[in-house]
């Protein structure tokens, strides 16, 4: 019927067990029968109080507003409360009546106490470290998620980064050819056309020149294909690797700007897209170090250095000014610093170290053990080449 309440029923019979020493019997206020007697037997300063019978239905629900239990519940624990076993209960009063037996149920009472608190001592301490391994989990399932949400944004934004470069690329070969080769197509049309229209209204003379004048156009546009083209799959870089292609390249771009150009070193063999890729970032730094440096020299290093393929490209020229290239990096401009970019890509990294007056110096560092596919093996490492003496950085 509750535990406090029924704790404070027997006390008008302890009372007077207590007074006159002698047993005796009652009802507590849920109606249950009580049986009180000193214990152990003479005894006034302790009383022990038994429940002899269950309460009745009605008497149970009659003390609903003290116990704060629905008067139905309590009819229905009185309904279904054992009968009373009055074997069980003389034999209570005997063990509590002699004092030995009384002695003996105070220790298993206290031992039960000890058991029962060392079961709750425990199951409190194994709900602690439940719940500090439950807060781990948490903590580690936040920091996944986290990590997951920083993937993310790293994903959708080497997408839009991948996305942009792509429309700049063809851009830029839209540009190129519009620049180059269809010009020259379209003036060689106009001579062509020429040529008709002066046959047409002299019959018998001669359009050799205009003729030659378009076939000279022609052979520029093919040349000018050409050369689009070996920007796209340089020839010879699937046959014999990326620094033959970076050398066939250079000396192409030496020929024709007649600046002094030199490449030292070799690059192992690297996966086909990693190759194209490296070789676009060398050539755009030595195209870049041509149309913009005013050098008289460029000078290219291939290197192996603790399992990465190193490139530096270094000119004597002008110079730039770094603040100036960062703020043309955030408004996604290409260029040296757009390299950065594309060895990201390929989990290695690029800086621009450059000074006005001072030239500049590209380095460019691609991680080898991940790009070498089914090409095993690869030159040893050697040293990197010093860097000093320059001021100003812009690194990825």
């Amino acid at each position: 019927m509750g535990l406090q309440f029924c704790r404070r029923c027997p006390e008008e019979l302890a009372a007077r067990v207590l007074a006159t020493g002698r047993a005796g019997h009652g009802r507590c206020r849920a109606g249950g029968g009580l049986l009180g007697f000193p214990a152990p037997r003479g005894s006034r300063t302790t009383a022990a109080i038994l429940r002899v019978s269950p309460p009745a239905q009605r008497d149970a629900a009659a003390v609903a507003d003290r116990t704060r239990v629905a008067p139905g519940a309590l009819r229905r624990a009185a309904r279904q409360a054992p009968p009373a076993n009055a074997g069980a209960a003389l034999y209570a009063a005997r063990v509590l009546r002699d004092p030995s037996g009384l002695f003996e149920w105070q220790v298993q009472q206290r031992a039960r106490g000890s058991d029962r608190r060392r079961t709750a001592t425990a199951a409190l301490a194994q709900m602690v470290a439940t719940s500090e391994e439950f807060y781990e989990l948490y903590r580690d399932s936040q920091r996944q998620r986290r990590e997951l949400e920083r993937n993310q944004r790293r994903l959708d934004r080497l997408a839009r980064q991948t996305l942009q470069a792509s429309e700049l690329e063809r851009a830029r070969i839209a540009h190129q050819i519009h620049d180059t080769a269809a010009q020259s197509m379209v003036s060689a049309f106009r001579f062509l056309d020429a040529a008709r229209a002066y046959a047409q209204g002299h019959p018998g003379q001669s359009v050799d020149s205009l003729l030659d004048n378009a076939s000279e156009r022609m052979v520029t546009a093919i040349k000018e294909v050409r050369a689009v083209l070996a920007d796209l799959m340089p020839p010879g870089l699937e046959e014999l690797g990326v620094s033959q292609a970076i050398r066939s390249r250079i000396g192409s771009l030496s020929a024709e700007s007649g600046m002094e150009m030199t490449l030292d070193g070799e690059l192992p063999r690297l996966d086909d897209l990693v190759e194209r890729t490296l070789y676009g970032m060398v050539v755009e730094a030595v195209t870049n170090a041509v149309h913009h440096s005013q050098a008289r020299s460029v000078r290219t290093e291939l290197r192996v250095t603790k399992n990465r393929a190193v490139v530096t490209i270094a000119d004597d020229g002008q110079g730039f000014d770094p603040a100036a290239a960062e703020r043309r990096r955030k408004g996604g401009g290409l260029g040296l610093l757009g390299i950065s970019r594309q060895a990201q890509w390929l989990g290695g990294a690029a800086s621009v170290r450059s000074s006005i007056g001072r030239g500049t110096l590209v380095r460019i560092s691609i991680p080898i053990a991940r790009h070498t596919g089914s090409r095993a093996g690869y030159p040893g490492s050697g040293s990197e080449p010093a860097a000093g003496g320059r001021s100003g950085e812009v690194t990825s």
